[in-house]
């Protein structure tokens, strides 16, 4: 079992980088407290906080923004605002650059294959699952995996210095749970939005936990089948709070059945009468399923004893809900305010049980996103912003093929790239290499015709990267999340308020730019020690793993972001 072959991880890292982990910082005499807790709310704008803190409780969001350390300026400070960038750069304190997880998916750049952040092809998902699909729809196979982390993450860290602490992560997406549990997590498990059930995989047990087998066993994914998602809140003007709640641009959710208005059912292909996968899928993009994680959550609590040992431990929790609620009907929806309200609700019921189970002394939580979301371009235009469009990806990149087709005299059935308009694009090296073309010449031939598209702010290509003279805040964002060995041709970035779709009906939004409203997420935390108050400042969000390694008396990475000075009360 691959798990067992890894505790030795900190055998198998630099010499040099466990030394400098060991001195670049003073290490806490002990920890401050016996279990720290990160929350991720995937997509989870810094804005929302102070657009609907009225609305939330005591006990949630508004539990940190009162009483904790709120740093109301936090932003990412690389380009690719991604899932599975995120998650890396908030449990480790380093950048894309330094840490490897550059994006959701990348490609090798000799062969063109595809390359998921968070599986590998010799780990295997237990219970088995069918394989998924990747954003562009190639098949996804192989189980999750940690193993393209390039450095250590806290709880790495926490468990080089006390072996006997335990790391646990919980997320619906598999790269929410096992990028922040790192290399030496002890509890994993992610959702399969296939069967409704969680999982891990060989790469941390043989087999489930006899706990999350039972509770896999009373199947809570299926108590909302034959309902529909119903506003929260029926009192409170929901169009007032965040606009129509029919707007074009908006998607209609899972096989085009769960519409743009409330009530949204969760449709399904049953012949049974049962939940089947459609059904799943629907929930998913739904406040539900986060729902069934804090369940899931609370249970590792009570029967990992997290918290409750001579240990201190770790525990990461992702809300992904949140991010596809928001990819399909906007930052601007009511269904975004529905789930925000329903976040704080779930926030509430984790803060008294950890209280209760652990004591209000006894834990500390920092609360952040992976990434925010760009408004729908519909709703930009709206507001007056007639530069916000939607790119037609099919026929951009159809243009851009013919163009470099037509320059070096490629043949018909050439394929000049390894994948499609994206952030990160990879020129296929056989294709130019028939030709006698040097990659850099076809890669600027590309990034000066795609800088005349409309909704094209930027196409960077490495020489440009690796040759900047005076770089703006913009190159210096790219540059950190770039890789000389794994990094793309030609990196994208979108003008503001712009998106690409797979045609000019596309519905719905994205993220992954250095803009804004995709880098500013919330940075708040809460605990023994924590001074209370609001942080005007701009700081960088990475300092969430310094906050959390302080918690947790270990010196984070030296190459990681440094610890804000005057968080935490002098002992």
């Amino acid at each position: 079992m691959q798990r067992f072959l890894l505790t030795g991880f900190l055998l198998l890292l630099p010499a040099c980088q466990m030394a400098f982990a060991q001195n670049s910082q003073p290490v806490a005499a002990k920890p401050r407290v016996k279990l720290a807790v990160l929350l991720v709310f995937d997509q989870l704008r810094a804005d929302y906080l102070t657009q609907y803190k009225a609305l939330f409780g005591p006990g949630g969001f508004n539990r940190l923004l009162d009483k904790g350390a709120w740093f109301q300026e936090a932003h990412y400070p690389y380009a690719i605002t991604v899932t599975g960038a995120g998650h890396a750069s908030l449990a480790t304190g380093c950048t894309p650059r330094v840490h490897g997880i550059l994006a959701n998916d990348w490609c090798d750049r000799t062969s063109g294959a595809e390359i998921y952040c968070a599986t590998t092809e010799r780990q295997k998902n237990i219970p088995p699952s069918p394989p998924t699909l990747s954003s562009r729809g190639t098949i996804r196979t192989g189980g999750g995996s940690p193993e393209r982390l390039q450095v250590a993450t806290v709880g790495d860290l926490l468990r080089q210095k006390s072996p006997g602490s335990r790391v646990a992560g919980f997320s619906l997406k598999d790269r929410g749970a096992v990028l922040p549990a790192g290399k030496m997590g002890t509890c994993v498990y992610y959702w399969d939005s296939a069967t409704g059930l969680f999982g891990t995989s060989t790469f941390y047990r043989d087999s489930l936990a006899p706990w999350v087998a039972d509770f896999n066993g009373n199947h809570p994914a299926d108590k909302w089948f034959n309902t529909t998602w119903e506003k929260l809140r029926p009192d409170l003007d929901y169009e007032k709070l965040a606009g129509p709640d029919n707007v074009t641009g908006e998607g209609p959710g899972i096989d085009r059945r769960q519409g743009r208005t409330f009530p949204h059912p969760f449709p399904t292909r049953s012949l049974t009468g049962k939940p089947d996968k459609m059904y799943y899928n629907a929930l998913y993009n739904s406040p539900f399923s986060n729902e069934i994680l804090a369940d899931i959550t609370l249970r590792a609590i009570s029967e990992e004893k997290l918290g409750q040992r001579a240990e201190t431990d770790f525990l990461s929790v992702s809300f992904s809900a949140n991010d596809v609620v928001g990819h399909c009907w906007g930052p601007d929806s009511q269904e975004v305010l529905d789930t925000l309200l329903r976040s704080d609700a779930i926030l509430t019921r984790l803060f008294a049980e950890l209280d209760h189970q652990v004591g209000k002394d006894n834990w500390m939580a920092v609360l952040s996103a992976d990434h925010g979301v760009s408004p729908l371009p519909e709703v930009a235009q709206a507001r007056g912003d007639t530069t916000a469009v939607r790119i037609d990806e099919a026929t951009l990149f159809k243009n851009l093929c013919a163009h470099l087709t037509g320059k070096f005299s490629l043949e018909p059935t050439d394929r000049p790239f390894f994948n499609l308009l994206d952030e990160n694009m990879y020129l296929n090296h056989g294709t130019f290499a028939k030709k006698g073309v040097a990659l850099a010449t076809a890669a600027q031939a590309a990034a000066e015709y795609l800088e005349k598209q409309p909704g094209i702010l930027r196409a960077y290509t490495r020489a440009r990267l690796e040759g900047l003279k005076k770089p703006d805040t913009i190159d210096l964002m790219m540059l950190e999340s770039f890789s000389p060995a794994a990094s793309g041709d030609l990196l994208i970035v979108l003008a503001p308020g712009c998106l690409i779709g797979s045609s000019l009906n596309a519905t719905g939004t994205s993220h992954g730019t250095p803009h804004r409203y995709d880098t500013h997420i919330p940075l708040l935390a809460t605990g023994p020690g924590v001074r209370p108050g609001v942080r005007a400042g701009k700081v960088s969000v990475l300092a969430a793993a310094a906050i959390l390694a302080e918690a947790m008396g270990v010196a984070p990475l030296p190459q990681a972001e440094a610890l804000p000075l005057g968080l935490f009360d002098e002992r």
